[in-house]
């Protein structure tokens, strides 16, 4: 019988820790040199090195630390073992199946958890963590490995741990946060802006939390602070507001006073649901049985879609049309097939496939009058809908209060390509994986909206939105600050949008870790 396959590091969810982070969480758990320290996921032992050399270098002969370590991959351990003296322990079990009673308290916890995502979780187990922790909403396995953590520490610990990006921004992240710090007396978060290098080349950017008195108080959360992969304060990440941008702010409005903001359709398995027109074509299913639909953020690259657009892109290779049969009967042979092609474990295992019924029916609601881009690098766009338009879940759907015209629309697009919405974008959006801002929902909301402007006719927004499609983004900004801001400004306008570029520039510089453009 032959042995078991290896997990993958994509199993695993492994990002191994890069040396100056790894430094980072040393210096912050190794206080006296002779802690007991617990590392619940030791992949490649960079942690345990690196408080090892952390303890030498601050205590010398004095240092004797004494280190805990766990790990699924039982080649990972043994790789361990050959270089850590044997007083130190190894477990090479899962670290949520021990209990604090099998290895003892420790004095400090140094922990990379695993980054594996709620969805490539097996649906038992998603449901046993969620009911077992408490966790609310699509949580990765890092929540769970860190609440756990934390049972393991004596009174007044220290925990220093690297967690994903969405941490600080995701609402199931910010629970799991404010569960870790009410633990503590005193909590560090830090953002870093640029990628660090993780072995696997992922774009994850990564957040430490560091925390001190375990037992000892309870800490509101804080503030992230934002620094370099390399453990360097970036100071000027969070400069001062220009006087100009918050003048402007004044007079602006939360797009979710003018309209109402929603997610997009879950289909649960794009891979099936979602086909360009050759595949359609090939599969010989009826466009009765389909809806066009924007499914990223290419899919609407000026300022205004279409139906029609959408259907043309699906045309060029896009796949931009949506599953969306009334039955799945025999007289839909290609809409069977198709459906067939999810692997019988995702039928079983994902969510969204189990809570709809049938579970082959995508909810795609009433369409809406606009999309807000979801994951973007100059800032968001609200795209316009000349019909009605649907969209997947990678993008919100926007739906105007019914007193909102046209004109009213226009200017609500153009604000967010303009100067300030340039600089509110930055303030508001969250760094996300390879440098992009990411708007939750509650993000899109809440974006500041400016509504007052020279009169906006349509060969004005044609303009803009054909600036955007060729690439001239400078262009584009031009004319939304022409008509948005004298009317904030009056004569000064320019000077205004120069002052809130110039912030936006240096914002966006720092996030992306250090390029300009």
């Amino acid at each position: 019988m032959s042995s078991p396959a290896r997990p993958t590091t994509k199993d695993l969810g492994a990002y191994y820790t890069p040396e100056t982070m790894a430094d980072i969480l040393a210096d912050w758990v190794v206080q006296s040199g002779r802690e007991t320290l617990l590392e619940p996921s030791i992949g490649d032992g960079a942690l345990l090195r690196a408080a090892k050399a952390c303890a030498d270098r601050k205590f010398g002969c004095s240092a004797s630390l004494k280190f805990v370590g766990c790990d699924l991959d039982n080649l990972a351990v043994a790789r361990v073992r050959r270089w850590l003296a044997p007083e130190h322990l190894l477990v090479c079990r899962d670290f949520l199946e021990i209990d604090p009673d099998y290895v003892g308290s420790a004095d400090g916890v140094i922990c990379n958890p695993p980054f594996t995502r709620n969805h490539a979780l097996p649906k038992a187990r998603r449901e046993e963590l969620r009911r077992r922790f408490g966790i609310k909403g699509a949580a990765g396995l890092w929540v769970p490995f860190v609440l756990h953590a934390v049972r393991f520490l004596a009174p007044g610990g220290r925990l220093a741990v690297v967690v994903p990006g969405a941490a600080i921004f995701s609402s199931y992240g910010r629970d799991a946060l404010e569960r870790v710090c009410r633990e503590f007396a005193h909590v560090e978060i830090r953002q870093t802006v640029d990628r660090p290098s993780w072995s696997s080349n992922a774009e994850e950017r990564g957040v430490i939390v560091l925390a001190h008195g375990c037992k000892l108080g309870s800490s509101p959360i804080p503030e992230a602070t934002r620094w370099s992969a390399a453990g360097e304060r970036v100071t000027d990440i969070h400069p001062a507001n220009p006087s100009c941008f918050q003048d402007a702010l004044a007079a602006a409005v939360p797009l979710g006073e003018i309209a109402k903001l929603a997610i997009g359709a879950v289909t649960g398995f794009n891979k099936a649901f979602l086909l360009s027109d050759e595949e359609r074509s090939t599969a010989g299913i009826d466009p009765r049985d389909l809806t066009p639909v924007a499914a990223r953020a290419r899919h609407v690259a000026g300022l205004r879609i279409s139906s029609a657009e959408l259907k043309a892109i699906a045309a060029k290779g896009e796949k931009t049309w949506l599953l969306t049969p009334q039955d799945i009967s025999k007289a839909r042979p290609g809409v069977r097939l198709r459906l067939a092609t999810i692997p019988i474990d995702k039928r079983r295992n994902v969510a969204w496939l189990n809570k709809r019924s049938p579970w082959w029916r995508v909810d795609i609601g009433r369409g809406c009058d606009a999309i807000f881009t979801y994951m973007n690098d100059r800032g968001p766009r609200l795209v316009l809908a000349t019909d009605c338009v649907y969209s997947t879940n990678t993008l919100h759907q926007v739906c105007f209060a019914p007193n909102i015209t046209l004109q009213d629309r226009m200017v609500a697009s153009l604000s967010m390509i303009s100067s300030f919405g340039q600089l509110a974008a930055e303030r508001i959006g969250r760094a996300y994986g390879g440098g992009v801002l990411k708007f939750e929902l509650t993000d899109a909301r809440r974006f500041p909206i400016l509504t007052a402007a020279r009169y906006c006719t349509k060969a004005d927004f044609e303009s803009a939105d054909k600036a955007i499609r060729s690439g001239d983004f400078e262009q584009a900004r031009a004319v939304a600050d022409r008509l948005l801001l004298p009317a904030v400004f009056g004569s000064a306008w320019e000077l205004a949008a120069e002052e809130m570029m110039k912030e936006a520039l240096k914002m966006r510089s720092a996030r992306r870790g250090g390029a300009q453009g």
